[in-house]
């Protein structure tokens, strides 16, 4: 067909529409609807958008992402840090590789200290009954100081006795925070004994069946101080450096010793660190984070 003349104004087609037509191709050629459709649908189309897009311009964007579960996530590819909070919730581990619960770990080490608990040290012994509702100014002839533990053995009402803590004189004497329920009343716990009349021994309970703290009478025997040889020993830490070694000389002869490293202020607790028994007099101490000088005593005691 032939062209026809070429419009020399603007076309007013009087509100009716231009049907019939073919789709354009020249860039200056007119496009039918179709053609307008089809451009817009692929424009508007996620899976032709190149380049990124700011999340902040999808408007449900946090909402999907929230109800993805963890393990749809793509798996870390470097430490994960969870800023000081605990995990919650988990489950017992199948696999060397699971991360374990506390319960878990608390049934592994108990089988591994079933009969022989150590409690941490104690100032001194008090075989005399003393009130624990008002301390008295002297225990076992020392004069204590706030915050130390001392072990009654020799109460009128033998629920009384056990570790408690000197507060000030006329004060109460409450019981240590890891000897303070029933949970943690353990046949064959025993303490390491510092100062005293049974200084450098130490404090074996020697009740046989379960424990109800408060109600049943705790007995207690001293181990070690009689034989004429030394068989236990205490030292304070000096600063020790995460994975340096902090050489312990016991001079206990022997490398049948029991050794652990406690913190010398409440919580009293046993604290996890590798020890190594390096001769008959010595130990090598190396915990993986750095102890604090005064902070922490390692106590250790022969056994053979």
């Amino acid at each position: 067909m032939t062209a026809g003349p070429k419009a020399l104004s603007h076309k007013d087609m009087g509100g009716l529409k231009v049907t019939a037509m073919a789709d354009g191709s020249a860039s200056t050629d007119a496009v039918t609807k179709s053609q307008l459709d089809t451009t817009y649908t692929n424009a508007i189309s996620r899976a032709n958008h190149t380049g990124s897009q700011a999340s902040t311009t999808i408007s449900d964007f946090d909402t999907q992402v929230r109800t993805s579960t963890l393990n749809q996530m793509t798996a870390p590819t470097a430490d994960l840090s969870i800023n000081t909070h605990k995990l919650t919730s988990v489950t017992d581990p199948t696999n060397p590789q699971d991360a374990a619960t506390k319960a878990y770990v608390d049934a592994a080490t108990a089988s591994l200290t079933s009969g022989l608990v150590l409690k941490g040290s104690v100032r001194a012994v008090v075989g005399t009954n003393v009130s624990i509702t008002a301390a008295p100014a002297t225990l076992d002839g020392l004069t204590p100081t706030a915050g130390q533990v001392f072990l009654l053995t020799g109460q009128t009402a033998g629920a009384e006795n056990g570790p408690r803590i000197w507060n000030s004189a006329g004060a109460a004497m409450p019981r240590a925070s890891n000897f303070d329920s029933s949970a943690e009343a353990v046949l064959g716990s025993f303490w390491d004994v510092r100062e005293g009349t049974s200084a450098d021994t130490f404090a074996l309970m020697t009740n046989d069946a379960a424990i109800t703290l408060d109600t049943t009478a705790l007995t207690f025997v001293i181990r070690g101080g009689s034989s004429g040889a030394a068989t236990g020993f205490t030292a304070t830490c000096p600063g020790v450096s995460a994975g340096a070694t902090w050489t312990v000389t016991h001079n206990l002869g022997s490398k049948f010793v029991l050794a652990q490293v406690a913190r010398v202020a409440s919580p009293y607790d046993i604290v996890d660190v590798r020890i190594e028994r390096t001769t008959t007099n010595t130990l090598s101490v190396m915990p993986d984070v750095a102890l604090t000088s005064g902070d922490f005593e390692v106590m250790v005691q022969k056994v053979a």
